[in-house]
């Protein structure tokens, strides 16, 4: 008995001594610091910029009051961060309801000028702003009706005002032209009604250009991962300093944690106009441009593939007055090169109108100086869509003799270089440019005889008409001779 007692405490020990071995012999797989471990890496805390902008950071809210005879959504437009819901009062709601939008603003001054989205207080017969009062660490809310001051569709820019008879508090502006990609940035707005909430991010990209509207051709967004939503259209994007560098505007349909945000130095160079004229005024050329492609250059003998060639001109506009024609190269502005149409569009937009500019245009291998008096922006025009795919020929075309002289395009391949280079159905074929040889398209005979000299590989130049409301406009479209199918 006392030895079967013995053997039994024996195995327990074993077993015992086996498990603490065991143990010893898992702990041994990883190591540990412990406990007095210092952090490598000390991240400041944002906290000083969140106290310096908190109050800085407003609510706006826009309304309109809906008329009888007026469509339900006919007025305001759904601006892309209000709320989910605000979607179905506004197309599925009582249709007598005021309509309402909402977004975030930052006030600039002390005596109450606050930066917005145009299209968050677009279309608003009455705008309301609400301050965050903060005292002895308590937030409470004071709400006031604001003066729309000026706007700007073109850059989503307004600039509203409070009347307050106290200083406010206001953020101080930046430089974006400062940023560069990796710089860290903050967000502060309003997303989904959550007050003065907060984000952060990089600068992941700069100059971006998102709008496929012609009425917003200076995009030169921020681009970044600093979480945007629903309801921070209006505020501010600051750096580490706490100086507002951007204005929180758009968000990427496509995925999450894209941002985009109008600079601030963009902000700048209009704020005068708002505040003095409400509205901006830009300076006008007259003329209807491309960027000038490797294509382009081959097919008009070019040295290089930059400038912008003029596709056509106003009728009686600032450029046709000052002798431009189609098929000229702008390659300067005022002693500064235009690598492309972007470019040319920017610093003109930023003359005023009245303004005269030099230029350097290429003309048949000629250089030659002209002098511009600008007139005023006007707005752009759409573009018709392409029509349904019918037989075509090498180039993806069907085209036909047209009344008005030159090839009527009936159709246009989709999968062909002609529907990548911009040609639509119709439009009208002036003149095809190959080998530096210009080709006159006076009947569909000169086209086919054309289309049997082209070889695989070399560019062509389209000069076409296309129609654009009662008139029509000369554009100029290139791209290289596709392979034949054998």
């Amino acid at each position: 008995m006392f030895r079967k007692k013995l053997l039994f405490w024996n195995l327990v020990f074993l077993s015992f001594t086996f498990i603490l071995s065991s143990a010893e012999s898992a702990e041994n797989i990883w190591s540990e610091k412990g406990r007095k471990a210092k952090d490598l890496v000390s991240l400041p805390s944002l906290d000083p910029i969140i106290r310096d902008l908190d109050a800085t950071v407003v609510n706006v809210y826009s309304s309109a009051e809906v008329k009888k005879d007026e469509a339900p959504n006919s007025r305001m437009p759904l601006e892309p961060f209000s709320m989910p819901e605000e979607f179905f009062e506004r197309f599925f709601g009582n249709p007598q309801m005021p309509r309402r939008s909402s977004g975030s603003g930052f006030i600039i001054s002390k005596d109450g000028y606050i930066i917005t989205n145009n299209h968050v207080i677009d279309g608003a017969d009455k705008v309301e702003v609400a301050l965050n009062v903060i005292k002895r660490n308590e937030s409470t809310k004071e709400t006031f009706t604001a003066k729309i001051i000026g706007r700007d569709p073109r850059t989503d820019i307004a600039l509203i005002k409070i009347d307050v008879k106290r200083d406010l508090p206001f953020a101080y502006l930046g430089k974006s032209t400062d940023l560069k990609k990796g710089d860290w940035v903050v967000a502060i707005g309003n997303p989904f009604g959550l007050d003065r909430s907060v984000s952060l991010g990089i600068v992941s990209a700069l100059g971006r250009e998102i709008s496929p509207n012609e009425n917003r051709r200076f995009d030169d967004f921020i681009q970044t991962d600093a979480a945007i939503n629903f309801g921070n259209s209006g505020g501010p994007l600051v750096n580490l300093k706490g100086e507002v560098i951007g204005i929180n505007t758009a968000i990427s349909a496509q995925g999450s944690c894209i941002g985009f945000a109008v600079p601030i130095d963009l902000v700048k160079e209009i704020l005068p106009q708002l505040k003095e004229k409400g509205s901006v005024q830009r300076g006008f050329l007259g003329v209807m441009i491309q960027d000038v492609t490797p294509e382009v250059q081959d097919a008009l003998g070019l040295k290089e593939a930059s400038g912008v060639l003029v596709n056509d001109t106003v009728p009686q506009g600032p450029a046709t007055k000052a002798d431009l024609k189609p098929g000229d190269v702008i390659v300067e502005i005022e002693n500064q090169k235009t690598p492309d149409a972007r470019t040319l569009q920017k610093i003109v937009g930023n003359r005023a109108p009245g303004e005269k500019i030099n230029l350097k245009v290429l003309r048949d291998g000629k250089v030659s100086k002209k002098i511009v008096t600008l007139g005023e922006l006007d707005k752009g025009t759409k573009t018709p869509k392409p029509s349904k795919n019918e037989e075509t020929d090498l180039l993806g075309l069907n085209v036909e003799d047209s009344k008005n002289g030159g090839l009527e395009v009936v159709d246009v391949n989709p999968e062909s270089a002609a529907f990548e280079g911009g040609i639509m159905p119709g439009d009208r074929i002036i003149q095809i440019t190959y080998k530096s040889e210009r080709y006159s398209m006076d009947s569909l005979k000169d086209y086919q005889k054309l289309l049997s000299k082209l070889q695989a590989g070399n560019s062509i130049l389209f000069t076409i008409q296309r129609p654009q409301g009662e008139q029509s406009v000369q554009l100029y479209i290139a791209f290289r001779v596709p392979k034949k199918d054998k």
